[in-house]
This record gives C-alpha cells, structure tokens and sequence, in this order.
C-alpha cells in the first residue's frame, strides 16, 4: 500500500507557526505525500511572506481563497486535493514521524477504518494530554472522540461532504465524525502520543467554541435528531448504561435530551 496522502493545511494568520509545521512533517517515515495549505484570506504581511515562499517548494501548493473560516478552508483543500488519504492538518500543530506510517497500515487491515488518529499530547500555553476514544457511532452521541487532525479516507470525506460550512464557531470536525460513523465507519486512536496539539491565545475552541457551545450543541441536536432519537432507543432497549466524565446515567441523558429535542429546555 503506496496511496499518496494529501496534507491539508488551513491558515489564517499562522505564518508564524507555518515553517516548522512544515519541516515536522519533513521528518515523517512515510514521505508519498502532498502538501496543500489554504490561505483562508489572511491580513497578517508576515503570514502572507511566509505562504509566498513556502509555495515555490516542489512538493507545496498555496491556494488562495477569501475567509470562510475553518470549515470552508479544510474542505477547498480536499477539493484540490490529488491523494486517495487526507491527513487533516492544523498550521500550528504537528504528528510523530511514525503517525503516517502506523495510521496507513491500519488503514490497509481496518477496510471498516475510515478515520485514524491517537492520543494528543498538548504544548504551547496550555500543557496536558488526551486520550480520545474513537469508535462506533454511539461513542460520538454526547462528545467528539476524535480531534480534527486525523487521517481520512477521501472516498470517505466526499462521501459525506465534508465539514458543515455553516458552522464557523467549532465543533465541525464533532458534527463531521457523527456522519462518517452514521455510515457505519470506524475510527481508529492509535494508543500512543503522536499528535501534539498547540495550545494558543488565539485557539478557536477558547475563543469561539467555548462561548457559543450551546448554540452549537442546539444546532448539532437539531440537524440529528433523528439519528440521536434512535440511538437512544436502541441503547435503552439494551439496556446499556452510558456514563459521562460527570457520571450521569443514559435515563438522565435521555431526559435532557429529549426535553431538548422537543423545545422544552426545563
């Protein structure tokens, strides 16, 4: 298995972070790939230097388009990309030299995979690590069990697609994920640290995510309320207990949700 990976990069004033973003992935042990970053209308004249050199490599395209945030630069990137893999990438974060090799030979064995990521290890302003879980689609119900920067099949991405370019606040890559496991797909999180997450002053998810959080939820719920109806029919007639990191039992989830779905927000 030789597909090649097209490395999809979205930038918005990240020309500070862009050079190194590159040379990491100059390390990787798999080196079939493309890069295409996607300059989402940046204004910053250090930024828009760094994207006028980086696009004389051999191996870098920079397109240009007006901003659309994050959503609508991740998916003009997969459109012009030529891979059969897309490896989602952040301008400022970074994988292990390994993560391509390991995430493609899942791939090969995993026909059901469509998505592989693994543990992220946080640097920047904030340190830590997380330890997503992937899988099926009951696991993604209450939150993403996967980060954006992950490995896709296209066929997968265009499939479904791609990001909902309506939703310009987060949680994107969390309503993407429902789809390509509604479909019956798996993800897959590598047990290992390789994907180091930048935490900034200027993340999306502290400064728009977190303020807008119910009316993301509220949007998600609504566009699937189907899906989360059934789902939860199906968990309470196996009588499966789901808990939360707060402990709450699905009877309570299904409460709250219900009482959402409904419009009745008691």
């Amino acid at each position: 298995m030789n597909p090649l990976i097209s490395v999809v990069i979205p930038c918005f004033n990240d020309g500070i972070y862009l050079n190194e973003t590159i040379e990491k992935l100059s390390h990787q042990t798999y080196q079939n790939i493309e890069i295409i970053i996607v300059n989402d209308g940046s204004t910053d004249t250090h930024t828009l230097d760094v994207l006028e050199a980086l696009s004389t490599h051999q191996n870098i395209r920079v397109l240009h388009k007006e901003n659309g945030r994050m959503s609508s630069a991740r998916n003009y990137g997969v459109k012009h990309a030529n891979g059969t893999i897309i490896a989602a990438l952040d301008a400022d974060d970074y994988f292990a030299p390994s993560f391509f090799d390991k995430a493609l030979q899942i791939l090969e064995k995993e026909p059901s995979t469509a998505v592989v990521t693994s543990y992220i290890k946080y640097f920047g302003e904030r340190k830590g690590n997380a330890k997503p879980r992937g899988g099926n689609a009951f696991n993604f119900l209450f939150s993403s069990q996967c980060p954006a920067c992950a490995i896709v099949r296209k066929e997968v991405w265009d499939s479904v697609g791609g990001y909902d370019e309506s939703m310009k606040n987060g949680y994107e890559d969390w309503e993407f994920y429902i789809r390509v496991t509604q479909q019956k797909w798996h993800v897959h999180v590598i047990a290992e640290y390789l994907l180091f997450y930048r935490q900034t002053k200027k993340s999306t998810h502290n400064n728009y995510t977190i303020p807008n959080r119910q009316a993301l939820i509220d949007y998600i719920l609504d566009k699937h309320k189907d899906w989360y109806v059934n789902c939860l029919k199906e968990l309470v007639m196996n009588k499966q207990v789901l808990y939360t990191e707060s402990r709450i039992s699905f009877q309570d989830i299904w409460k709250m949700l219900k009482n959402r779905l409904i419009k009745k927000y008691k």
